[in-house]
């Protein structure tokens, strides 16, 4: 009947109140059987053993009623339980990382970066007066006509020089030491794309600038990379 369906629907349902429920429809099979007996003309039948039934299953009803009261209290009690030990383990999380932790470290990286933008462009600005100094002295080229290519290869000594064009000033001392102005924007799109991998974005935001880094590092990561990569990795071999 409704009640046991109600009772079928309810894995969870305690013992106790599975067996209210069980007790509430056999007291309404009862009932329904007496009825169906005086139907067929069974004088055994007694109006007292019918209110019997129904007094008996109205019991059963709200018997079984109420245990499905206890039990829906106690399973919001173990909720609420459970709700407030969730909320104060996250709680417990969010101490562990005081936000002021990120401020700093953001400080720091903000600086660091500043720092490294100022070395870049004092380090392009160098290389771009070098350049100059030895096109004003007369050294030869390292691109341009057959004719730039004529002479002693580039060395510490006598180095060549590059025209200051799209990648901007470089001066080669030959061996594949080259000093180049790359720019600021160009190293720190490097920098941005080794790293992107460990980047993590919230759920719905746009990639982080990945465009513009793809297109900066593809285009600066030739020259950058013996620059800086290669200088990275003897700085990690001495400090070992």
């Amino acid at each position: 009947m409704t009640t046991t369906t109600t009772t079928a629907g309810r894995p969870e349902a305690a013992p106790a109140t599975v067996q209210a429920e069980q007790e509430a429809t056999e007291a309404e099979q009862l009932l329904t059987a007496l009825e169906e007996r005086v139907r067929d003309g069974d004088e055994h039948v007694t109006a007292q053993q019918l209110a019997n039934a129904r007094e008996l299953g109205r019991f059963a009803k709200l018997r079984a009623e109420a245990a499905r009261r206890k039990a829906d209290h106690a399973a919001a009690k173990a909720a609420e339980q459970e709700r407030r030990r969730k909320t104060e383990r996250a709680l417990a999380l969010l101490a562990e990382r005081n936000p002021q932790t990120l401020t700093a470290a953001y400080a720091a990286a903000r600086d660091a970066l500043a720092a490294f933008i100022a070395a870049s462009d004092a380090f392009d600005d160098t290389v771009t007066k070098a350049a100059h100094l030895l096109r004003a002295a007369g050294a030869p080229q390292c691109a341009g006509s057959p004719e730039d290519m004529e002479g002693p290869p580039a060395s510490p000594t006598a180095p060549r020089w590059y025209a200051p064009g799209y990648s901007g000033a470089a001066v080669s001392f030959g061996g594949g030491d080259l000093r180049s102005a790359d720019g600021a924007a160009a190293r720190l799109a490097v920098l941005l794309d080794d790293l992107s991998h460990r980047i993590r974005q919230a759920p719905g935001h746009p990639a982080f600038t990945r465009a513009p880094i793809d297109d900066q590092a593809r285009r600066a990561r030739g020259s950058l990379r013996p620059q800086l990569h290669a200088r990275a990795a003897e700085l990690d071999r001495s400090e070992k």
